[in-house]
């Protein structure tokens, strides 16, 4: 069908095919490879897609190169404002660029755009008169800045019927208009009533007024299905908002109603809302229509019946699936199970791998261990030559051994084998999610820099100057990538960019998105970071209120250490036996690294109780399950804690050797407050040696100026992080360290500092010296 948008796509080809003939443009003889590659690409899914609004046909043209804009919209100003022989003239000309009987043709005929161009002029011609006229009134309305919307514009040229009544007739001969004996010429001008086929007693008049009608040919809805689908399972920011979406799938519906793919991409959106009635509607919906119709013929019956039971296969497990991703484990469980039986009876041992990662998943959120399960599901992918399913079931494997404590070595040499395997069957969304994991790993090992360095590469796959740009990829490992800078960002004190990365992320993954959680778990752990940093309890509470309604796994750490710092010890205390309790029994989410922090967390609290014997044995376990699980820096974060209980329990020398052991591991791979707190403990250290009396009087004055020096560096990081209580400790203990060197000046400085921030901080509310927090 010829519409206002496809005579401007029309008129874009035959201008872009002309550059460098016309006078129009700055007289260059070629596009450069990148005009031309946008260009077809463009073109392309013009030709697929459906109609567009001029202002956004536009615009698009512009991104693409200005002087083909330029020219673009003079020949179509050109075009509307001489008379209706110009757009004759103009589909005339348009065998010109498929003409190769003077050389190489501008457009080959065999060619997506060739064989455009052919139906187009092929569908023109069949027009009559007054369908031709029709069609220059909506291109010039269609152009106009007050112009109607193009769905209305679309409708006026399909006819009186609105609903592609005129390419039905234009293929079996007959027009509707020709019928019509009010378009009979008798010499007067024909009124816009007229030439819209809108007269009076039309019955469809309102319907083709509708503002939401769009115009799709079968193979248009086919294509739009399989885009919007890829890009909700791949990169759901390039998708249609939902309720946009959900509007488009209405209308594709209600005109092709044996269309049953519209249903399964309507329960894709609904998927992503978390909207689980539209979901399983949607769902009972597509496999319904994709049920055979019953035959006579009995090979045919047998037939349709195995399609039947394959369908009832496929359809118990996607139910299945929604039920996991919802947490309806129960509900999951028991659908999953008979797809298995289904399944088995079959003998469709596609189905029943597929099945078999929604069970390692079940499994896991229960506890259980499915190191068995994995094992057997690689091995079947691999013999069915399954590479998606192996793949992930390996990245699945490397995890689980992650998890429980396996080598790193063997870690990630599986995760290598990984890799190789997605390069030899060219899966990159299976690569950015390895690259994803790799990222995860080297962090929860306690390798920063490791870590960044694979966003960093995972980020490039994203990049528009990588060749793979048009590649799919895995937007939420992309979202993780970006999170995961902003929180490094934070780690260093960089907030403000810390907060701009944040804002890009917003901007590529709006709020509506399934991803943006994972932004909004990272900004609001950074608002609670800094919320502990500045005493802002009151914020930091706000803080942990967003982040329930993540549901955050780690929720009752973060409240347990906003009650420690709020001085609540006894309630925290009974949440981080709850917490410990679920990490020793396995359960999904609560992990080694929780573990080991929630018991930093209950020493702490054993410290400042004055009760310090109590906290050594936390302490030893949370460095055992660090060792375990080989989480060196957690492991030093435990000494460090260990060292603290040394100094209070009067052993520097001791807390000195353990503080030397960790300040490497801590210096290269720890956040800026990590950094700052372990030195202010070597400061602490270097004192207590300095002052025990056993140190000659040159020896004792260079261990207390290393100190008061390492104290100032400290204090100048801490100003960094806005951690001004702390600031307090240090100019208690500079103070003590000028009074023993006989600096009075120095001496009464740092006590004003100790006196002004001792009004604002109270004593009451933070102990100097005795306590680590936070140690999130």
């Amino acid at each position: 069908m010829v519409t206002p948008h496809k005579i401007s796509l029309l008129i874009l080809i035959y201008e872009y095919s002309n550059y460098g003939k016309s006078a129009k443009l700055s007289g260059r003889k070629k596009w450069n490879p990148r005009v031309s590659r946008n260009f077809a690409r463009s073109v392309l899914e013009w030709i697929q897609g459906s109609d567009m609004e001029y202002d956004e046909f536009i615009t698009k043209i512009r991104d693409i190169h200005p002087e083909l804009e330029t020219a673009f919209k003079e020949c179509l100003r050109e075009t509307t404002t001489s008379s209706l022989s110009s757009m004759d003239e103009f589909f005339s000309s348009l065998n010109k660029l498929l003409d190769s009987s003077n050389g190489e043709a501008p457009v080959h005929r065999q060619s997506i755009i060739g064989m455009f161009l052919r139906r187009m002029v092929l569908t023109y011609d069949k027009l009559s008169f007054s369908q031709t006229m029709r069609l220059y009134s909506s291109l010039q309305k269609y152009t106009t800045s007050d112009a109607p919307s193009l769905e209305e514009s679309t409708a006026t040229t399909m006819g009186q019927g609105g609903d592609g009544s005129t390419v039905d007739s234009l293929e079996d001969g007959i027009s509707e208009v020709d019928m019509d004996v009010s378009m009979e010429t008798d010499g007067t001008q024909m009124t816009r009533r007229e030439l819209e086929g809108t007269g009076f007693g039309n019955p469809h008049e309102s319907h083709i007024n509708l503002p939401s009608e769009k115009t799709y040919t079968h193979r248009q809805a086919e294509h739009f299905i399989t885009q919007q689908a890829n890009f909700l399972q791949n990169d759901e920011s390039k998708a249609l908002p939902p309720d946009v979406l959900q509007k488009q799938i209405n209308e594709l519906a209600l005109k092709n109603p044996d269309l049953a793919e519209t249903y399964y991409l309507s329960y894709l959106n609904c998927l992503r809302i978390k909207e689980f009635c539209g979901a399983v509607h949607n769902l009972h919906c597509y496999f319904d229509h994709m049920m055979p119709q019953v035959k006579g013929d009995s090979n045919s019956n047998n037939n349709d019946q195995e399609q039947v039971r394959q369908n009832f296969r496929y359809a118990a497990l996607n139910l299945a699936g929604l039920h996991c991703r919802l947490g309806h484990k129960e509900e999951a469980m028991l659908v999953l199970k008979e797809a298995i039986r289904v399944a088995h009876q079959a003998n469709d041992n596609v189905c029943l791998q597929h099945a078999l990662g929604w069970l390692y998943r079940l499994e896991q959120k229960q506890g259980l261990d499915v190191s068995d399960i994995l094992d057997h599901s690689i091995a079947k992918s691999a013999e069915l030559h399954l590479p998606y399913l192996t793949c992930l079931d390996m990245q699945n494997h490397t995890k689980n051994q992650a998890l429980h404590g396996v080598e790193p070595s063997s870690v990630f040499y599986f995760l290598a084998r990984t890799d190789a395997v997605n390069c030899q069957h060219n899966q990159p969304q299976l690569v950015s999610t390895s690259l994803a994991q790799q990222s995860a790993l080297w962090f929860m090992y306690g390798h920063r820099i490791m870590s960044s360095l694979s966003d960093q590469l995972l980020l490039n796959m994203f990049s528009t100057r990588s060749p793979n740009n048009s590649v799919a990829v895995d937007s939420e490992s992309f979202c993780l990538a970006v999170c995961n800078q902003a929180r490094q960002q934070a780690d260093r004190g960089q907030f403000s960019i810390a907060t701009d990365i944040l804002k890009f992320a917003k901007t590529r993954f709006p709020p509506m998105t399934s991803h943006a959680k994972i932004w909004q778990h990272c900004e609001h752990e950074i608002a609670f970071q800094r919320a502990l940093f500045h005493m802002d309890w009151a914020s930091a509470q706000e803080a942990i209120n967003n982040l329930a309604a993540i549901d955050d796994v780690a929720l009752d750490l973060r409240r347990a250490v906003l009650q420690v710092c709020k001085g609540e010890r006894t309630q925290a205390l009974e949440k981080l036996r709850l917490l410990i309790t679920k990490c020793k029994e396995k359960k999904d989410g609560f992990t080694p690294e929780i573990h080991a922090r929630s018991l930093l967390v209950v020493s702490q609290i054993h410290i400042l109780s004055e009760e310090t014997i109590k906290s050594i044995s936390n302490l030893q376990e949370a460095w055992s399950i660090c060792h375990h699980h080989h989480l060196t820096y957690l492991a030093a974060m435990a000494t460090a804690h260990l060292a603290q209980t040394q100094i209070l329990m009067s052993m520097p020398n001791h807390a000195l050797v353990l503080l030397n052991s960790i300040l490497p591991t801590i210096l290269t791979s720890g956040s800026l407050y990590d950094r700052w707190c372990v030195q202010f403990l070597l400061a602490r250290c270097q004192c207590h040696i300095a002052c025990d009396g056993n140190q000659e009087p040159t020896q004792r004055k260079t261990l207390l100026l290393s100190a008061v020096q390492l104290l100032n560096q400290v204090s100048e990081g801490f100003k960094t992080l806005g951690v001004e209580y702390k600031i307090k400790d240090i100019a208690y203990l500079q103070a003590h360290i000028y009074n023993e060197l006989g600096y009075t000046a120095e001496r009464n400085k740092s006590a004003l500092l100790f006196r002004d921030l001792d009004q604002q901080y109270s004593i009451f509310q933070i102990p100097p010296f005795q306590i680590l927090w936070p140690v999130i």
